[in-house]
């Protein structure tokens, strides 16, 4: 249901404070004029609009432009010649960031009632005036737009974040050369510039033609978002912005570069060093009773030729003969993963009681070596005895939101089998797209698997995430892709657990099934016809202020919208037999590939998260309460399954779907089920019928962690933790706005951070970081038993990771402190003690103990092992410098990452590599950027703060 608001036109006018906003001011020969209420500025379209702001070259390219962005990912026009290509050619959108306070708006429609400002600015190239007003500009928007403030455009939002703004009356058309300012007011705020999505593009309603508006068909965003100027979420926010000073300071206080020849990442249980030990150099690797590996053989083959370490030498040339024994190992270290390595001079043997102990102690051996080396690699005499800390080593990677490739996902196999990571978290279904092969249910990829622009969803998906309106062919794994990428998995000792995301976040198994049931077979249809709940969307001509106004027209409605703005067709109905008869035909298929794979299904994630209506929620208490509705309450089926079934409880549908469809796994004879904790929580392990349930733990620290883990763990779940303020690759590396992510449970996750979580004690992490606001937290460990934690996973989420450098960019080099956490327990970690309380100044932590070993970490990385990131064609993220000018010109620069070579430039054009602080001149504008060992990989560049004489 949608309701067109004309006479809120005619009510608000634009906002008093609209003309201070703005791009800069045109130049004198420009002119202005108002027309119908709002502003039209004219002029040259030159880089003295303001648009041009600076951008500097690498130092292989002086042209290049400045920004940290890699990777483009194009969409076409759906009419090559329609209309909309004759509006889109000549217009340009630029979006300038307003406030996220002190902005005096009010937004009652918002949570809580928080919002920020925009700008948005259409600029019109052409000679000629444009009098045609229908058309509609279409974008995501993340955040809800709340409020137009111009009268001659209104806005509507669509499904998800899709959103359009479209002509009023009293827009008569662009003149030549004009630009129009839109003030904006989104929901919640914006502190990183991947807030704002490309590729926006024109709907002309004449010949329904589509075309990309072209500044904004690209992955540098800087084509068409003015550069935020502040980070800064509330007048209080204590968070500090990460300059190239602040970076620098903080570098020298964590970083002192050590000697990692020895160090192994993740780091072995034990290591043995003799004083006399030899040191000795050899030029690669070659194994006896490889056999002994079984299928691992070809997996540990693989990755010895892609670091260029493997050869068929008998011990001559320096190849350096490992030898496999299946045999005993101490009762201290004894499991299937486990090995013992004993290292000289004539060769290594390699001890362990089952083929994955074996592969891992290789890896060890692996982790010792610097590939960058040309020729020949140092190698010392040692013994290690090493175990894991978990069973769950996992890297959850979301494909569904964008798609990545199956050589994406090989290489990211590699990468863990490196690391000893053992569980790939396959997020092949979400709201956004389905991304596996079902046969029998070809919708599911022929509609599920492609973004475009079809209102009537027969062909496709609605356009998300910046995809435009006609993104690239259907984006899916084959059956046999899927089966080629669980043997590749296999080879590497990594277990693939595929999740379909259910039954929330199944739009697109639920608009696949509907274009199904429209060509005539409903038996698996996942929506009931009959249920009239439905999504609010309203257009709005100008800010809705009037409290009075805004309850009347919410008193009209009945709201319901789940956590990223869909309406019921995100939800599967629980109670239609057709949602159960799609889920038995999906298993069964997907069992059937692990078969045909020769690969065990030996875990289902079945998702179960956030299948709600988020305006129950406290921060919409604005809306009326009479109108929200629960999910499906208005649902036939659904209200026979109340009447027939006394033990359905209509507002526990997650729950009632958990157990219904463990039924499915069970009888399939797959050995475990994991959902999400919100899609558990409330049952126990008892009410399940597979060998083991685990659960998924995603609540934050600062929101109440402890609280809710104190309440399932004993529940007989096997606890999965992934905290999303530690171990979520979605968000930023650092706080600063140029920074990739989402930011809604922490400010950053660096590496740092990464490495100092402590999943066995949460409570201790209070005491070494702050929560998402930069404040302090006091955390109390419960008077509760400790619970088992059974294993803990990186969560890779990709809403802004459109393409396969993004992911690798967001996930490494991240992943490997997640594996540093996973596979080994730091002495710094403290013992579960009820009743202790930790925060900022508690002391409890050994802080000397943690800093050690992270420089040994942290050399081992930048020294080591980003550069077999880099051989396995993985495009880490290399980290900006951190630097500072001092009073007399002279430039230091440092890295997070020791052995980074750093380049700087004071023109912009000729770059030197930095060997130690440089005279540079007082005054001059100084640039630095990172390079990574092999040179092909770069930091963005970024420029030396004001004079900063001493550590501030």
């Amino acid at each position: 249901m949608k309701f067109t608001l004309p006479l809120l036109l005619a009510l608000n006018g634009p906002g008093p404070w609209r003309d201070g906003w703005g791009w800069p001011k045109p130049s004198s020969s420009s002119s202005s004029s108002k027309k119908g209420g709002y502003s039209i500025k004219t002029g040259s379209s030159s880089s003295s609009d303001g648009l041009g702001w600076g951008m500097q070259p690498s130092p292989s390219s002086s042209g290049s432009k400045k920004g940290r962005h890699s990777g483009k990912k194009g969409s076409r026009s759906s009419v090559e010649d329609g209309n909309a290509s004759k509006l889109a050619s000549k217009l340009r959108v630029y979006i300038e960031m307003g406030k996220n306070f002190d902005h005096g708006v009010d937004c009652p429609m918002a949570d809580w009632n928080i919002c920020y400002t925009q700008t948005l600015t259409l600029e019109y190239t052409g000679e000629d005036e444009y009098p045609n007003t229908q058309f509609k500009i279409f974008f995501s928007s993340i955040h809800r737009l709340l409020q137009v403030n111009h009268t001659g455009f209104i806005h509507e939002h669509v499904v998800g974040d899709l959103t359009y703004i479209k002509p009023t009356s009293f827009f008569p058309g662009f003149q030549p050369n004009t630009r129009v300012e839109l003030p904006l007011v989104l929901e919640y705020w914006s502190v990183q510039e991947t807030d704002n999505m490309p590729r926006w593009f024109v709907r002309d309603d004449r010949d329904k033609s589509t075309a990309v508006i072209e500044n904004t068909n690209t992955e540098d965003l800087h084509s068409f978002v003015m550069p935020y100027t502040s980070s800064k979420k509330t007048p209080t926010d204590p968070n500090t912005q990460m300059t190239t000073a602040n970076r620098f300071w903080l570098n020298e206080e964590r970083i002192n570069n050590v000697d990692a020849s020895d160090g192994v990442i993740p780091r072995p249980s034990a290591k043995l060093v003799s004083d006399v030990a030899q040191t000795f150099e050899i030029s690669g690797i070659y194994i006896e009773n490889g056999q002994l590996l079984g299928r691992l053989s070809t997996g540990a083959r693989d990755l010895l030729e892609k670091l260029g370490l493997s050869s068929n030498g008998s011990g001559s040339d320096n190849h350096h003969r490992v030898l496999f024994v299946i045999g005993p190992l101490s009762a201290d270290i004894s499991g299937p993963e486990s090995y013992s390595m004993e290292i000289n001079t004539e060769g290594t043997t390699i001890i362990g009681i089952e083929a994955p102990g074996l592969f891992y102690g290789l890896m060890s051996l692996v982790g010792l070596l610097d590939v960058a080396s040309t020729g020949k690699m140092p190698l010392r005499e040692m013994e290690i005895h090493d175990k894991p800390r978990f069973k769950h080593r996992g890297h959850h990677v979301d494909v569904a939101r964008n798609f990545h490739s199956k050589e994406a996902i090989m290489k990211t196999i590699d990468a863990m089998a490196l690391w000893k990571l053992n569980v790939l978290h396959l997020g092949l279904t979400n709201d956004e797209g389905w991304r596996l092969e079902i046969p029998g249910l070809e919708e599911l990829t022929r509609v599920g698997s492609k973004r475009c622009f079809d209102l009537s969803e027969d062909t496709c998906l609605l356009t998300q995430l910046g995809s435009g309106p006609d993104a690239e062919e259907h984006q899916f794994y084959s059956r046999n892709d899927y089966i080629e990428l669980l043997k590749y998995a296999q080879e590497k000792n990594v277990d693939i657990m595929p999740e379909i995301d259910m039954p929330g976040h199944a739009r697109a198994a639920v608009i696949s099934m509907e274009a199904r049931a429209r060509n005539g077979d409903q038996s698996y249809r996942l929506m009931d016809p009959e249920d009239d709940t439905f999504l609010v969307s309203l257009v709005f001509g100008s800010q809705l202020t009037s409290s009075f106004m805004f309850t009347k027209l919410m008193q009209m409605l009945y709201l319901q919208l789940t956590v990223q703005y869909y309406d019921r067709t995100s939800i599967i109905n629980p109670c239609l037999e057709s949602s159960v008869r799609f889920v038995e035909k999906l298993v069964g298929e997907v069992k059937q590939m692990h078969d045909d794979a020769g690969v065990p299904l030996n875990r289902w994630h079945c998702g179960g998260d956030e299948a709600k209506n988020i305006l129950l929620g406290p921060g919409y208490s604005s809306y009326p309460d009479e109108q929200k509705q629960v999910p499906f309450s208005t649902s036939p089926a659904c209200q026979a399954k109340v009447i027939a079934d006394p033990s359905f409880d209509i507002d526990r549908i997650a729950n009632y779907w958990a157990i219904t469809v463990n039924k499915i796994i069970a009888a399939n004879d797959i050995p475990t089920m994991t959902d999400w904790e919100d899609g558990l929580r409330g049952t126990i392990k008892n009410q399940y019928e597979t060998q083991r349930v685990g659960v998924e733990f995603w609540e934050t620290l600062f929101w109440g962690a402890l609280d809710v883990l104190a309440d399932i763990a004993d529940d007989g779940f096997d606890i999965i933790l992934a905290s999303p303020d530690y171990l979520y690759f979605d968000f930023p590396y650092e706080i600063n706005p140029f920074e990739r992510g989402y930011y809604w449970a922490s400010r950053e996750n660096s590496i740092h951070k990464i490495f100092t979580y402590a999943p066995e004690n949460l409570a201790q992490n209070a005491e070494t970081s702050t929560d998402r606001d930069g404040n302090s937290m006091s955390l109390t460990t419960p008077s509760i038993p400790q619970p088992t934690i059974h294993g803990l996973q990186g969560e890779a989420w990709g809403e802004t990771m459109r393409t396969d450098n993004q992911y690798y960019q967001m996930t490494f080099p991240r992943l490997l402190a997640v594996a540093e956490r996973a596979w080994h327990r730091a002495s710094w970690e403290l013992e579960w003690s009820p009743g202790t309380v930790y925060d900022a100044s508690s002391g409890l932590v050994p802080k000397d103990e943690l800093a050690t070993d992270y420089n040994g970490f942290a050399s081992a990385l930048g020294c080591k092992e980003v550069r077999k990131l880099e051989k396995l064609g993985i495009t880490f993220r290399v980290p900006p410098p951190g630097a500072f000018v001092d009073s007399t010109g002279l430039l230091s620069a440092n890295s997070e990452l020791p052995c980074t070579t750093i380049m700087y430039s004071i023109d912009g054009i000729k770059w030197s590599a930095y060997a130690g602080p440089v005279q540079v001149g007082v005054g001059r504008n100084v640039a630095l950027q990172s390079v990574s060992s092999e040179g092909f990989l770069k930091s963005r560049i970024v420029d030396v703060d004001d004079i900063q004489t001493e550590h501030s």
